[in-house]
């Protein structure tokens, strides 16, 4: 029978199987060598009544069906319940204008048991153009389909774990920011409450980004545009509420730039310094601006922070001091391998490089 249906099937492409004998031997034992599975069809006027007019063993072998039990049915049957029907659908449509259908889905063996098969089936046409057969070449993905769920599962159970890790940090810092808020409240002295409204800002420049982390898909880094615009707005309340400056504006210039948390962190502490040390040093009762622009060319990323205030004091030395703010920002920067430099000229200007990781 495989014998008849495949030299029927050369005659329909390249003539008189007398002539080709050779040709269909060969043609033969190549589709029964190879492991993928081949099933030929005729080719009906309605899309969806094909009959199996051949199967290779690689065939047999996967599906449990024998050749015999398979000859004259549609391959429909191997079809079941995880059989996507949209691919079916794409499958009668690509057949119904004579184009090469490829696709992936299940179908199911002989004893019920699914497997994940990427087919493509092509038209046969004779001389007269006409489609008189079709040909589907079968691979079975199973193994490297159930690879694929397995290393999805582990993924998804790891992204889990980090975000209910970045939740809990975010919760446990929030319960740092509320004692600090607590002592706040408790205290008359003004200098004590300034070192402490600091310190909180701090812990929630680090919490802010742990918060982006959790609400994002990917947790590998955050986008700056929109931490800075968070950190900008969380800062200029605090500032607003300690000393009741509100004419303190921002300009910010950002590209869409992403960090991961090693560097997000750091750099986010490096901009609450910045900011917190203008808003305390930089205006008088006017007020002034803050410009913060950042930026990624090739593989280093640029930070600018200015103001338009009054300047560094006469004699300070960046490098000698000691500014809390002023050596947390160098030590900040250590962390990084980042280069920044002060420079005072009509308001402070600061300015670093780093490489992105």
């Amino acid at each position: 029978m495989k014998k008849q249906a495949i030299d029927k099937l050369q005659e329909n492409v390249v003539g008189d199987k007398n002539s080709n004998g050779k040709i269909s031997d060969i043609l033969l034992k190549a589709i029964e060598t190879t492991s993928e599975m081949v099933v030929i069809t005729d080719a009906p006027e309605k899309i969806g009544n094909e009959q199996i007019i051949f199967v290779n063993k690689a065939f047999e072998r996967i599906t449990q069906y024998s050749r015999d039990e398979v000859m004259g049915k549609t391959p429909s049957l191997l079809q079941g319940p995880k059989t996507d029907r949209q691919v079916i659908e794409k499958l009668i449509h690509k057949l119904n204008v004579n184009e090469r259908f490829e696709g992936e889905t299940f179908n199911y063996k002989k004893d019920g048991t699914p497997y994940r098969v990427r087919w493509s089936i092509d038209p046969i046409y004779n001389e007269e153009g006409e489609v008189t057969h079709y040909v589907s070449v079968q691979n079975d993905l199973t193994k490297d389909w159930k690879r694929k769920q397995k290393m999805k599962e582990i993924i998804e159970e790891r992204e889990t774990l980090i975000k209910e890790t970045h939740h809990r940090i975010k919760n446990n810092l929030a319960t740092i920011t509320g004692l600090l808020e607590l002592q706040i409240m408790k205290t008359d002295s003004q200098e004590v409450t300034n070192v402490l409204s600091e310190s909180m800002n701090r812990v929630q420049s680090i919490a802010s980004i742990h918060q982006k982390l959790y609400q994002t898909d990917g947790l590998a880094s955050i986008k700056l545009e929109s931490y800075i615009h968070d950190l900008v707005d969380q800062l200029s309340e605090s500032m607003e509420t300690l000393n009741g400056n509100s004419n303190i504006s921002f300009d910010l210039n950002l590209d869409p730039v992403s960090l991961n948390t090693r560097q997000a962190v750091p750099l986010g502490l490096i901009l609450n310094e910045l900011i917190t040390n203008a808003n305390k040093h930089a205006f008088e009762d006017e007020g002034g601006t803050i410009s913060i622009s950042c930026y990624k060319k090739d593989d280093q990323f640029y930070v600018a922070v200015s103001d338009n205030g009054k300047g560094l004091p006469d004699g300070l030395d960046i490098s000698n001091t000691t500014s809390l703010g002023l050596k947390l920002i160098e030590s900040l920067c250590n962390q990084l391998g980042a280069e920044y430099s002060f420079r005072s000229d009509d308001g402070v200007h600061f300015n670093m490089s780093f490489s992105i990781d």
